[in-house]
């Protein structure tokens, strides 16, 4: 009797472990199982970061409609103001910083110097007023830091900024301010604005100047800062300091190259990218030359979301475009009185 149970205590506690070739089976099916899952969990991940910015697009537009409820029209992209001699230099203020009190920012904007935007350059990184990270204004999936950005990248900085992955609808062609067509939403204005021959001068948009119709013209829209061939040039010395990221303040406060920090439009397709690195064969061999490239990828519309971007349009809703979309469809969605009838198809 107390033989058998001895046996029977041994053959259980023989049984009652894993042996080497089941743990190696277990530890497999769990790597499958976490293989499988990964990809779930991260595409979950990209769909609530997808969804944050769209909110943040959404907060945008309504800030627009608040304050065209206000003043009756919406704000200029840029304003372009020559400051007395003997300096002559641009300044101006930014469509987001009219939008500021609009999006629960009113601190800042009270901040921030209204007669004189250059005042609100900061040379620290703490320094406030246009150093000032703007989480409305940043996108989780871009590659944007939610810290001030330094410039020059390329030197010793000599003022700090807040990024921005957002862009207003500069129209068919935005930037270089000697080449903006004006037909968008948004556009430089003021006494030292410049614009291309044929364009008529910057305005500011009211709502009954969009002809094409709310919900048929892009308000607002993201861009991808990612795009390793374009930081050669920078790194060649051709793109004023800055590689793809640092041309995102969303408060630039001086010079004809603030246009190339808020505006997207037309003149390049969806999620445009610099094919070609500086001194590969096919690569502008000039500054000159290159600048018509530098122009289509800052103003190109795109992100880092698979398959697309969000715009918040003019009547207040925000959609997710493809980039098949056809540039020539862009253009219509980027003009606000073309009369075009756009059909992506």
């Amino acid at each position: 009797m107390t033989a058998g149970k001895g046996r029977r205590a041994s053959r259980d506690r023989r049984n009652s472990g894993f042996t080497l070739v089941e743990l190696l089976v277990v530890i497999a099916i769990i790597g499958i199982l976490v293989g499988l899952l990964l990809p779930a969990v991260q595409a979950a991940r990209e769909a609530a970061r997808r969804m944050s910015c769209s909110n943040n697009l959404k907060q945008l537009g309504l800030a627009s409609h608040n304050f065209e409820g206000s003043y009756k029209k919406i704000p200029s992209g840029y304003t372009s103001d020559r400051i007395p001699a003997p300096s002559g230099a641009f300044q101006g203020h930014s469509v987001f910083y009219f939008l500021l009190p609009f999006f629960e920012q009113n601190n800042l904007f009270e901040s921030m110097d209204r007669a004189v935007p250059q005042n609100n350059r900061s040379t620290t990184i703490d320094g406030g007023r246009a150093a000032t990270p703007v989480p409305t204004l940043l996108c989780p999936s871009d590659q944007l830091p939610a810290t001030p950005l330094p410039f020059p990248e390329n030197a010793t900085p000599t003022h700090y900024y807040g990024g921005t992955s957002y862009k207003a609808n500069g129209g068919s062609r935005p930037i270089f301010a000697t080449s903006s067509s004006n037909d968008g939403v948004f556009m430089c204005t003021g006494t030292g604005a410049r614009k291309a021959s044929g364009a008529a001068m910057g305005v500011e948009v009211k709502f009954n100047d969009i002809s094409d119709g709310l919900s048929n013209t892009f308000m607002f829209g993201e861009r991808r800062h990612s795009d390793k061939n374009f930081d050669t040039f920078t790194t060649a010395g051709w793109n004023s300091g800055s590689t793809i990221i640092g041309w995102s303040r969303w408060y630039p406060t001086s010079g004809d190259a603030g246009l190339g920090n808020l505006m997207f439009g037309a003149f390049a397709p969806m999620n445009y990218q610099i094919p070609w690195a500086h001194g590969q064969p096919g690569a502008p061999g000039s500054q000159s030359a290159w600048f018509v490239f530098q122009d289509q990828r800052l103003s190109a519309l795109g992100s880092s979301h698979a398959g697309g971007a969000n715009v918040a349009l003019c009547d207040g809703s925000v959609r997710f475009i493809s980039n098949s979309l056809p540039q020539t469809v862009l253009t219509r969605y980027c003009r606000r009185n073309d009369g075009e009838i756009i059909s992506e198809n």
